[in-house]
């Protein structure tokens, strides 16, 4: 791309895992669902997780915070491994997630895996796959999310 500057790839992921560590850590779903792309596919040791809608990401949101209130996490510390451009608009990231009490480690820290893709202009992680114990408040947190786990509507749509 002569003439072009092109963003580092892990500044994207950074920017990234900024904006959705701060949100989770203020409970502030507003902030932290457009960095998101629906649908979206989430991939653990237990399951395969597809958030259709905002509704599905929401209950893995809720119970992502409801995990770190629980286990006591005053810090969610996220290192980029390697972050790496596919194309002009994909981006393969890994990160590893650390959950910390006033510095002490509550949980072996994790490998997480995204594709962050450029969308109508917009870096999106738009799918991740994490590295998690099956029975992992994470990987129950996340399963809470899929589309096939949402409950009927008393109007009987989902």
């Amino acid at each position: 791309m002569p003439g072009r500057t092109q963003i580092a790839a892990t500044d994207i992921a950074e920017a990234l895992l900024d904006i959705t560590g701060t949100a989770l850590m203020n409970r502030d779903f507003d902030t932290f669902a457009p960095s998101f792309q629906l649908p979206h596919v989430m991939v653990t040791i237990r399951d395969v997780i597809t958030m259709e809608t905002s509704d599905d990401l929401r209950r893995a949101f809720d119970r992502m915070c409801d995990y770190f209130v629980a286990i006591g996490v005053t810090d969610l510390v996220r290192q980029i491994v390697a972050a790496e451009y596919k194309t002009p608009t994909r981006i393969q990231s890994t990160h590893v997630a650390d959950l910390l009490h006033n510095g002490k480690r509550l949980t072996d820290p994790y490998p997480v895996y995204s594709v962050l893709e450029k969308i109508d202009g917009q870096w999106k992680i738009t799918s991740s796959e994490y590295a998690v114990e099956p029975m992992s408040g994470p990987a129950l947190a996340l399963a809470c999310g899929d589309a096939k786990k949402r409950k009927p509507s008393s109007d009987g749509n989902t």
